[in-house]
């Protein structure tokens, strides 16, 4: 039967070709993006105490990752566990569009720590944004420190990964000047705030596509009881980066 539909097609001058999905999963995406544009630096932002690193180091990620966490009790935890890898830099800072010391709002369960308050939405979500204890942190602009970045990389081709709650596109803001080293970015999209003052996701969007990065790939982080997606991990790439096919 499959020979028989080919050889209708092929008379008609068409031709089958069978593919695979390589794009299925957060991580089938992420191994083809790191591989197409030979990403060898990852510059985590919001590292928290390091999840995401080590989810790196899972996926065969074996390039320089360079965290920034502002928290200090946090910050002390991702130092633990990059400790051992040479290629594991750690930044006790946050990014943003202006060098500035800046309350941050820390709750108790760390993952969720902002610069902006949480909405009563996500606070009937998780129980845990009910707690908080404002801490104040240092914030500079990537554009800033990524000279002295470079120099200890050597690296040539960028990933930025943003997870800052809500505070992306100002990380995004302080990093104009070094977008040509940045092939790919990794984005919190929230389709539903989960924080006050939060940015429009489609305002989000426009203002990635305005700097010529465009989505790759979108996949859910979590629904609420009703099932509407809150939050997806949105990847963009850079089509004027110089892919290696």
């Amino acid at each position: 039967m499959k020979k028989l539909i080919r050889y209708i097609f092929n008379k008609a001058g068409y031709d089958l070709i069978k593919t695979k999905n390589n794009h299925g999963s957060l991580d089938l995406h992420l191994n083809n993006v790191f591989h197409k544009y030979s990403i060898d630096c990852v510059l985590d932002v919001g590292a928290n105490s390091g999840q995401y690193g080590a989810y790196l180091r899972a996926l065969g990620f074996n390039g320089w990752i360079v965290s920034f966490e502002p928290v200090k009790s946090v910050f002390e935890k991702l130092v633990e566990n990059a400790n051992s890898d040479e290629k594991w830099i750690c930044y006790n800072i946050a990014l943003g569009d202006k060098t500035e010391k800046k309350m941050i709002n820390v709750y108790s369960s760390t993952v969720f720590s902002s610069f902006l308050e949480a909405t009563d939405y996500s606070k009937g979500i998780w129980k845990s944004l009910e707690s908080v204890i404002p801490e104040e942190v240092t914030v500079k602009m990537l554009d800033n420190i990524f000279p002295e970045i470079s120099d200890r990389t050597g690296c040539l081709h960028y990933y930025l990964k943003l997870d800052t709650q809500g505070y992306d596109v100002n990380v995004f803001r302080g990093s104009l000047k070094t977008l040509d080293k940045i092939d790919a970015i990794q984005t919190e999209l929230s389709l539903i705030h989960v924080y006050k003052e939060m940015f429009s996701p489609y305002d989000v969007l426009t203002e990635y596509n305005e700097h010529n990065y465009h989505i790759s790939g979108m996949y859910p982080i979590n629904r609420d009881e009703s099932l509407a997606i809150i939050e997806y991990d949105c990847v963009l790439v850079r089509k004027s980066a110089q892919a290696n096919a």
